[in-house]
């Protein structure tokens, strides 16, 4: 049964290998050579482009010597699943992040910030280590190897808050599985290309159609050489750079405009063939949104400068008008609560089933059993708070933190499945701003605030949470033959693959050659964020809640659900929620036009072809895609090889 499902020992032997590989390759990649990140994607660009490797050597070459080395489809979406699982892993979702700003703390401590009075006495032993040789090290590199004495207990207490996280996760996505894919049918855009990859090739082929097809090879042209071409440069610095392709486009400063135009801040225009592919993929409604909205969002700021309200912020401070991070944050809380609503007359009953140890027929057909998803996620949920507790969090705090992240966390699946865009995060207003603004500083110990702050390795940067990567393998599994329980399996190989392989590969990394040489970001930005938040409380300390940031949070909220509302009460309502609750991500300044002549295209064709031209010209942009992923992999191989640093093509 479990071979039928694609859970057999080639499949399970192959992504190990796999996911091995990225554990190491993701932190060279990211860390030494700051070449294009190749796991902030969904789907990973370094994840797929092992898969493409991978899917070429069985299906096409050792295919044509014998058949039997032919992976079914549902073999590939097993192996698919266990490497972008491992990718997140090995980048910022656990690694890259986790361990940098464990001990930030300890390297960033200086007379200035006092933390050596105000946060290191607080921190809880077991959570960092806390040895000056030991920290210094990993920031700047020694030659004593690894100490492994110093980092296996606090490695260890992580590690079980990190799965405890993933089985929440899990949980979560199999009481939505049916919901959004099943009975929502949400478009999954972002898994269209492994799906065609997957196909399979007649009997007498080796290439199945999707390889056959000579519009998509012209997409792929048309993906590939405009990044072959930006590469170039990079080697030729006498080449002339086409700005328009690079990441974030030509700039067109504002400033000159006057006010209030200058309000709009710079506006980039760049031309992404990724983006272009996946947009043409989308609704119109969907994509029209995502660029409607951002230009909305530049004209709210233009309008606010005009009547006197730029420069206007809050008591907890971090935002300004006209909010980004407070809108977002609300948007995003209630599309959790909207996708909670819609879905919940089947979500209760699937929890008191759950809840209640009954079998369900149906759950067969699920990554867990409902007993499972429920207790375990009750269960997980409840030692994720015990385990902040132990460390210094009240329980209420540690409730309400762990909600509003799991809040963003369900509506970035969402946004991910629906939205269809290849970087996601988590609003600028994080769960540890939210705490901040509603627990007053002398509320709290200095102990409590100290352990909230390190909290801050889970809830910063959560652009690579492995959630939306579950959800989108459970799709890839709704369209094979391919089982829900085999995803569960890969998960759970990745995790016990990548996290040791992740660990080991950033801590040789940091200390051969110095965490604060090979990257800034990781090790000086992220390693910083824990003691930059106990240095806001000391210098803005709260005497009351800041309720105008929970207006502002309820101001975007009420925008999502009026939206919401038009677009279910009238057919004409050209705005979809999904578009505002974007809108204001880092992401989208640069990708506005890309997703607008994706829309554009989209328009044309349906107009004067209908769904039959949709259909012919579907391959040229999913070729788009796919060029686009190679060109990013392929100079990562050319600058791995001549070790070219900061050489970037996508991002």
């Amino acid at each position: 049964m479990a071979a039928r499902f694609g859970l057999t020992w080639r499949s399970v032997l192959i992504g190990i290998i796999a996911s091995a590989y990225l554990g190491d390759w993701s932190q060279y990649a990211e860390l030494i050579i700051h070449g294009t990140q190749i796991s902030l994607t969904y789907p990973p660009i370094g994840g797929f482009l092992v898969f493409i490797v991978i899917y070429a050597l069985f299906n096409i070459v050792l295919r044509a010597v014998h058949r039997g080395f032919t992976l079914s489809r549902a073999e590939l979406v097993v192996i698919f699943t266990i490497i972008v699982m491992a990718s997140g892993i090995a980048s910022i979702d656990l690694a890259q992040k986790l361990i940098p700003m464990m001990v930030g703390p300890y390297y960033y401590a200086t007379a200035e910030n006092q933390y050596e009075t105000t946060f290191l006495p607080y921190i809880a032993r077991w959570l960092a280590p806390s040895d000056p040789g030991v920290v210094t090290g990993l920031f700047e590199g020694w030659g004593f190897g690894v100490p492994w004495r110093e980092w296996l207990v606090p490695l260890a207490a992580w590690t079980a808050f990190i799965v405890a996280t993933y089985v929440l996760m899990l949980s979560l996505v199999t009481l939505f599985r049916r919901q959004w894919i099943d009975r929502e049918r949400l478009l999954f855009p972002l898994v269209a290309v492994p799906l065609e990859v997957m196909e399979t090739a007649p009997r007498q082929r080796l290439l199945n159609s999707f390889f056959r097809n000579p519009y998509m090879w012209i997409g792929l042209f048309l993906g590939l050489a405009p990044h072959i071409y930006t590469g170039l440069p990079g080697y030729y610095p006498a080449m002339p750079q086409a700005d328009i392709f690079i990441i974030g486009g030509k700039t067109v400063p504002t400033y000159a405009w006057g006010r209030p135009w200058s309000a709009m801040g710079t506006l980039r225009f760049q031309v992404a063939p990724l983006i272009i592919g996946l947009s043409f993929l989308l609704t119109r409604e969907v994509s029209f949104s995502l660029w409607a909205f951002y230009w909305l969002g530049r004209l709210e700021a233009v309008l606010g400068t005009a009547v006197g309200l730029n420069g206007l912020t809050t008591a907890a401070g971090g935002d300004s008008f006209p909010f980004p991070g407070h809108q977002t944050a609300g948007a995003y809380l209630a599309l959790a609560g909207v996708s909670i609503w819609i879905a919940r007359r089947p979500l209760a009953e699937v929890f008191m089933r759950g809840l209640t140890l009954q079998r369900s027929p149906e759950e067969d057909a699920e990554p867990v059993s409902y007993r499972v998803a429920v207790w375990g996620g009750l269960l997980s949920f409840a030692f994720m708070v015990m385990w902040a507790n132990y460390a210094g969090v009240p329980v209420l705090v540690a409730i309400i933190l762990l909600m509003v992240a799991f809040g963003y966390l369900l509506a970035m699946t969402r946004l991910v499945s629906e939205g269809g865009m290849p970087w996601m995060d988590e609003p600028w207003w994080r769960a540890h701003d939210v705490i901040r603004a509603l627990f007053p500083y002398r509320s709290l110990t200095p102990a409590n605030w100290s352990a909230i702050g390190m909290l801050t390795a889970f809830t910063h940067d959560m652009r690579v949470s492995p959630m939306p990567r579950i959800m989108q393998s459970l799709k890839l599994t709704r369209e094979t033959e391919a089982g829900n329980r085999a995803i569960t399996w890969a998960l759970i190989i990745a995790v016990a693959v990548a996290i040791p392989v992740s660990f080991w590969a950033l801590l040789d990394a940091g200390y051969t050659h110095g965490g604060v040489a090979i990257n800034t970001y990781r090790f000086i930005s992220l390693a910083r964020q824990p003691g930059q938040f106990v240095e806001r409380l000391a210098s803005n300390p709260l005497k009351s809640p800041d309720w105008m940031s929970f207006a502002l949070i309820g101001y975007g909220a009420a925008k999502l659900l009026i939206l919401t509302f038009l677009r279910v009460s009238y057919l004409w309502w050209p705005l979809h929620p999904v578009g505002y609750a974007m809108a204001q991500i880092v992401y989208l300044p640069r990708e506005w036009l890309s997703i607008f002549i994706g829309w554009a295209c989209q328009t044309v064709l349906m107009r004067y072809g209908g769904h039959q031209a949709f259909r012919r010209y579907r391959p040229l942009f999913l070729g788009l895609i796919m060029g686009a992923m190679l060109a990013g992999g392929f100079w990562l191989v050319v600058d791995g090889i001549t070790g070219l640093r900061d050489h970037k093509i996508l991002y």
